[in-house]
Parts: structure tokens; sequence; C-alpha cells
């Protein structure tokens, strides 16, 4: 089970090349369990300037595994992103945390091009997908 972070979305709907592009279309081939959040899927939705676009990208995510967002994951993201804030690490987003929380939760790699996420993975349970 992977968890797809926005990042490696926008590349794959927009074009932009990453070697984590290619590992989702693998993914995706492979029939494999792709999960996502209400989060991830409006950090995209809210970049689309096409109506059309974002009936498509609707259709694409029903197929997907949306991750439960419990109030321990609340409660996880913000003890990650506090505890990371004391030891002098600034996440840029408490979304990234979300994510990471979510990832943590429900046992789900995580596959991104963010690098608070590899200061989250430093600390905390995180699996990263690599290259």
């Amino acid at each position: 089970m992977t968890l797809v972070d926005t990042s490696v979305w926008i590349d794959f709907l927009e074009g932009g090349e990453h070697w984590s592009k290619e590992r989702l279309k693998h993914l995706i081939e492979d029939r494999e369990s792709i999960v996502y959040t209400h989060m991830i899927l409006l950090e995209i939705i809210q970049g689309l300037r096409e109506k059309k676009n974002r009936m498509k990208i609707e259709q694409k995510f029903r197929d997907l595994i949306l991750a439960p967002q419990k109030r321990s994951t609340i409660m996880l993201a913000a003890d990650i992103y506090q505890d990371l804030q004391r030891k002098g690490i600034r996440i840029r987003s408490i979304i990234d945390c979300l994510i990471a929380a979510s990832a943590i939760e429900i046992g789900a790699s995580l596959l991104h091009k963010d690098r608070d996420f590899e200061y989250i993975a430093e600390r905390y349970p995180l699996r990263l997908e690599k290259l």
C-alpha cells in the first residue's frame, strides 16, 4: 500500500519529470493499492484551472483508497510538527505532517518528492519509497 503525495501527483498529471512519476505509473499499471487523503485531493484540485480537469481528477481518485483521518491522525500530525519545531527543524506545511501521520497510522509507504518528509522519516516510523 502506497500513499502518494501531492508533489508526485502534480508531476504525474502535468507532465513533470522525476523518478517518482515513473514509480506512480508502475503502481497504477500493476494495480497496486494507492492511497490518498482528503488534503492531497484538495491540494491537487485547488491548483486546477479548468472544470473539465477537475472532473477527470475526481474520477481517477474514486478508484483509489481514501485513508481514514481520525482524531489520532490529527494529534499525531500536531505532535510531529511541534516536536520537529522544538528540535529546530522547520516543516513548511502542517499538511505534510498530516499526510505523514496518515501513512504511519495505516502502515503505508509514502511516495513523495518533498524534503520535509525526509526530516519526518528521520525521527518517526515513516516508510519512504526510494529510487
